[in-house]
């Protein structure tokens, strides 16, 4: 909130002017006092900001542990007390306590700051001031372009921790980053809570984290430790991984933190692979030292292989056991197929073979069926009706998101938001600051006073258009002065300073002055049509919207063959690119998720049996990597107006029907899809592996009734023989070199690191290893 709490008006007879300036609750955390002198027709202005801590607003939270080291599988618990400054216990204070390995922090370290900034940090005053004389100038740093992030400090990769250098009293097994985590300890009358857990077999550093905040937001934190430890470790040195007819060194480490020598017995018991060997033995550990002991281990079959490993003294043992899978020797290899089914009379049949030399250990069958793409699509309407703006872009992306929400809501029965997400107020608010946005020419820029925009302009425009369909009342005068300056740039074909206006670009222009109908836009859209081979997917899209709002349904229909022909298509999925400059920020170097999200909507509207409508919409859905949603509130809002185009026309959330699914002439899967199982999209998965797969496998699937069926088959298997050549094409190449590492002193002291190529010879065990790989390829996404 952005307002001014109190004007003062003084005379000044002098150079200098002593202000008192009362301090209240309400400045804090800090508030801006803004000087403005006027005098002979002049503006001066200069701005402070004051710092007014919010100390009545913090708590002082304190972390005890009732002991400082522990051993593994020990009972602990924390006492959390809360306190005011005075030291006064504050009751009811709901408190996170959190206990994570500390080496995960050596890994990424602990971004969510001080909790006192997060509600009480600096506040930024948006508040201006201007006078009728005062003119404003804009400049620009020539063609450079911004840099816009970079010159962070590189972080250092800590030496993480592996699972097989924890132990425990009896035998380690039991391995987590986080021990505990609860997030509403709730303090008493006294100020004091108690948290109870029992520690896993990790040996490291425990780092417990407290967060506390009351009802009326008073806030505090603290971070406290622990070790888990024991006086004798044993360690496991094993692979990641043994691929079937590795015969491989394994390593134990014994270290003695006894205050004598030891003679320590060592044992290590194998299941799941063959112990060559391997009877125990007797060595002898000094004080604080340590001590290699090494077993050879030939992994015959594939699954899993368990070591368990032992080491004992008179006085303190321990153990430690760990699991290692075998993977199949050979190189994998997967046959998949992928089915949309839109009929309501519908059968259909494929087959998957193994490949003759195919092992049979490794063999997996994974068949997933889906009942349609709208589970990942509602989870985004919260995200989109909740992201805060500032700018002209940022403004439109959030208000374009609730209108977006706002159709969905009105068009998808079944979707929903938060019930306290006044979307009305929403859209009004947003309404209000684009209106103020607006540039006396009708325009919009990225800030008020900016340059006119076409691309800004075009996706304002867009959304007032899109507003008013959804019922909200839009300023017809606003539309008609956006209209008029579209035309302007449309008639010019060049910016505010004189630079052509990109293709994509003017398409938006047209696509939106066609929308909005303003006057002689099939004039227009029909000059963008003459320009269509200048064109990439995102503005062919455009065209065949524009087309079809100014009636040329026809003409709309070759533009649509033009987009399907243009497609880069798969068995399961379908997307359009389209290539942005960098240098622009409305359209980034790769747009494709902007341009498959335009040429789902044209086609659902002008080609609605297109088959590369599902594809298209599951790759849609698979490109979504944030969760609820996707790159941006702009992507995020063109995908969900693309989806819910798709959801109208193909039905999906309106299914009602059975479907059989045969492997081999045998009913694998019967069921019913009724509209609650195609709103929630939740897949059915079903797997088959080794010897319950035959080398042929023929499937059968029926469908009866409306709604639209996903089904994916994925085979895997691996090949098999040795030596296994190396398989490459020029679409991705993968080259591996191999280094011995050797660590010298330099000339300074400081460690340097050499590498020897490895070309043959004899590796030790305990030897450091550099393996550089080489990736080179086309693009795509792997």
């Amino acid at each position: 909130r952005y307002q001014v709490m109190s004007v003062t008006r003084r005379f000044a007879e002098g150079r200098v002017l002593l202000l008192e300036v009362p301090i209240r609750a309400e400045h804090a955390p800090n508030v801006f006092l803004s000087v403005t002198y006027v005098r002979d027709g002049e503006m001066y202005e200069t701005s402070k900001s004051l710092s007014v801590p919010a100390r009545d607003k913090f708590l002082q939270v304190e972390l005890i542990p009732d002991k400082r080291q522990y051993k593994p599988r020990e009972p602990a618990s924390y006492t959390i007390l809360t306190r005011d400054l005075a030291g006064r216990p504050v009751p009811g204070v709901e408190v996170s306590l959190g206990l994570v390995d500390e080496a995960i922090y050596r890994l990424q370290p602990d971004q969510t700051g001080d909790i006192r900034r997060a509600f009480y940090g600096m506040r930024y005053s948006r508040v201006s001031t201007s006078f009728t004389s005062a003119y404003r100038f804009i400049g620009y740093s020539g063609q450079k372009r911004m840099k816009l992030a970079g010159g962070g400090r590189a972080r250092q990769m800590a030496n993480f921790k592996r699972d097989s250098q924890y132990a425990e009293p009896t035998i380690r097994k039991d391995f987590r980053d986080t021990a505990f985590w609860q997030s509403e300890v709730v303090t008493g009358p006294d100020g004091r809570a108690t948290a109870r857990l029992t520690l896993p077999d990790n040996l490291t550093t425990w780092r417990a984290t407290a967060r506390a905040v009351t009802t009326d937001l008073r806030v505090g934190s603290k971070i406290d430790r622990i070790l888990a430890r024991k006086d004798l470790i044993l360690r496991l040195e094993t692979p990641r991984f043994f691929t079937r007819g590795d015969v491989v060194t394994v390593s134990g480490i014994v270290s003695n933190y006894l205050p004598a020598e030891k003679m320590v017995r060592v044992e290590l018991q194998v299941t799941g692979a063959e112990l060559i060997g391997g009877a125990p033995q007797v060595v002898k550990v000094p004080s604080r030292g340590e001590q290699r002991i090494e077993w050879r281990v030939a992994a015959r079959e594939v699954g899993q292989a368990t070591f368990l490993a032992t080491a004992k003294t008179d006085t303190e043992s321990d153990g430690i056991e760990l699991p290692v899978p075998v993977v199949p020797l050979g190189l994998k290899r997967t046959e998949a197929v992928a089915k949309a089914l839109t009929g309501e009379q519908v059968e259909d049949s494929f087959r998957l073979d193994l490949p003759a030399e195919a092992g049979a250990a490794g063999r997996r069958l994974r068949l997933e069926v889906s009942p349609s793409v709208a589970g990942t699509l509602f989870g985004s309407l919260d995200y989109l009706t909740s992201y805060p703006y500032g700018c002209t872009e940022q403004t439109m992306s959030s208000f374009l998101g609730n209108i977006v929400v706002s159709q969905a809501l009105r068009e998808i029965r079944t979707a929903s938001v938060r019930p306290d997400n006044d979307l009305p107020r929403k859209v009004s608010r947003g309404l209000v600051r684009l209106y103020d946005h607006q540039r006396q020419d009708g325009s919009w820029g990225w800030w008020t006073g900016s340059d006119a925009d076409p691309f800004l302009t075009a996706y304002v425009m867009d959304g007032l258009r899109l507003a008013g369909e959804a019922g909200f009342a839009v300023d017809g005068e606003r539309v008609r002065a956006g209209q008029q300056q579209i035309r302007r740039f449309l008639d010019t074909g060049k910016t505010a300073d004189k630079q052509a206006i990109e293709p994509e670009i003017l398409a938006y222009l047209t696509y939106a002055y066609a929308e909005s109908k303003g006057e002689d836009a099939a004039r227009y859209v029909t000059a963008l049509e003459r320009r269509q081979a200048t064109l990439q997917p995102y503005g062919r899209a455009l065209l065949a919207l524009s087309l079809l709002a100014v009636g040329e349904r026809q003409r709309a229909g070759q533009v649509a063959v033009e987009i399907e022909r243009t497609v880069k298509a798969t068995d399961s999925e379908a997307h359009w690119e389209t290539k942005g400059d960098p240098r622009l920020l409305y359209l980034s170097e790769r747009a494709d998720l902007e341009a498959t999200a335009l040429s789902v909507r044209a086609l659902a509207k002008i080609a609605p049996r297109s088959p590369l409508l599902p594809r298209a919409a599951r790759w849609l859905v698979a490109s979504r990597r944030n969760g609820a949603y996707w790159n941006s509130t702009r992507d995020t809002a063109m995908v969900i107006l693309g989806l819910t185009e798709y959801l109208r026309v193909s039905q999906e959330l309106e299914a009602d029907y059975t479907f059989d699914l045969l492997l081999n002439g045998e009913p694998v899967l019967t069921r019913r899809v009724t509209a609650a199982e195609a709103v929630s999209g939740q897949p059915v998965v079903i797997e088959r592996v080794g010897e319950a797969l035959a080398p042929t496998n023929q499937f059968q699937i029926r469908k009866r009734g409306r709604g639209t069926l996903y089904l994916t088959a994925a085979l895997e298997s691996y090949t098999s023989g040795d030596p296994i050549p190396a398989a490459s094409r020029e679409s991705l190449r993968l080259n591996r070199e191999y280094f011995r590492l050797r660590v010298e002193s330099g000339p300074d002291g400081a460690p340097r690191w050499n590498l020897e190529p490895l070309t043959g010879g004899v590796l030790r065990s305990g030897e450091l290893i550099v393996s550089r790989l080489t990736l080179t390829g086309d693009r795509a996404r792997y």
